[in-house]
């Protein structure tokens, strides 16, 4: 296998895309001179949705099959800033617990810069996830940046102010979102946002919206950096209904996720 250390083998797959921060070794062992070439491609985060985020029990396994599918040639791993105690726990976990989680990513990503220095460092996020890749990004130092971020199914409020998380994304920050999405467009009204907050149907559906008195300096990096993809009907072709958990899926991952990540932009749906 060219990767090593994250989700467990799907279906005989002994091909392992990321490395689970605190798991052990699953699926065939990576020679280490495989692992350290693919580091220097570039380098995945993945931040799993609520009640995931171990080798064990996650949402995952087609972000790594569809990322293998699509010929991703870096590395990567999950980072697991989950409460392990399920779903609602950590839907429900407070804001300053997510971001005390998030420092831990942020801490990752800074060492990773200065170990190799030019590669690109992504993070891709699912449902709840997003709220720590966002408050890890707002833990950054003032000269580090991430490459890119795609986010999916966010359940972060609409109207979280982004600014200080945009200023460490040195490309754009990739939302794709689905009013089909029932999962944050229905149950966030009950269960809250994963920043805590109600009644709000959550950025997954249409994307942020600017928030109250924006700066001009907020609204220049919302209009530069945020590119919201919403659904299309075209995806109905790879099995994607605009569902949730169709994020996660291979085809999705493999058709749309995967080429943005590997710097080829954002594919339409042919």
């Amino acid at each position: 296998s060219p990767f090593n250390r994250l989700f467990p083998a799907t279906l005989g797959i002994a091909l392992v895309v990321l490395a689970a921060g605190c798991a052990k070794p699953t699926g065939l062992p990576t020679p280490l001179g495989d692992r350290l070439a693919r580091e220097q491609h570039g380098y995945i985060y993945y931040l799993d949705g609520a009640g995931g985020g171990t080798a064990k029990n996650n949402w995952a396994s087609g972000v790594k099959e569809g990322l293998i599918a699509a010929g991703y040639n870096g590395a990567g791993e999950m980072y697991s800033w989950e409460t392990g105690k399920g779903l609602m726990a950590d839907q429900d976990a407070s804001v300053k617990y997510k971001r005390a989680e998030a420092k831990g990513l942020a801490t990752k990503i800074v060492e990773r810069e200065k170990a190799y220095p030019g590669v690109p460092v992504n993070v891709l996020s699912f449902s709840a996830g997003a709220a720590s890749a966002v408050f890890a990004l707002e833990a950054l130092p003032e000269s580090v940046q991430v490459t890119r971020i795609v986010m999916l199914g966010c359940s972060i409020g609409e109207d979280y102010d982004l600014t200080k998380a945009l200023k460490h994304v040195k490309g754009k920050m990739y939302l794709y979102t689905s009013t089909h999405d029932e999962m944050v467009g229905f149950l966030m009204k009950f269960s809250g946002t994963a920043d805590r907050k109600f009644h709000d149907p959550g950025a997954g559906i249409k994307g942020f919206v600017l928030p109250k008195g924006a700066s001009a300096e907020t609204r220049k990096l919302y209009a530069e950096k945020i590119v919201v993809i919403p659904w299309k009907k075209k995806e109905l072709q790879d099995g994607d209904k605009g569902h949730h958990f169709d994020n996660v899926k291979m085809p999705f991952i493999r058709d749309y996720v995967a080429p943005i990540l590997m710097g080829k932009g954002v594919p339409d749906p042919s």
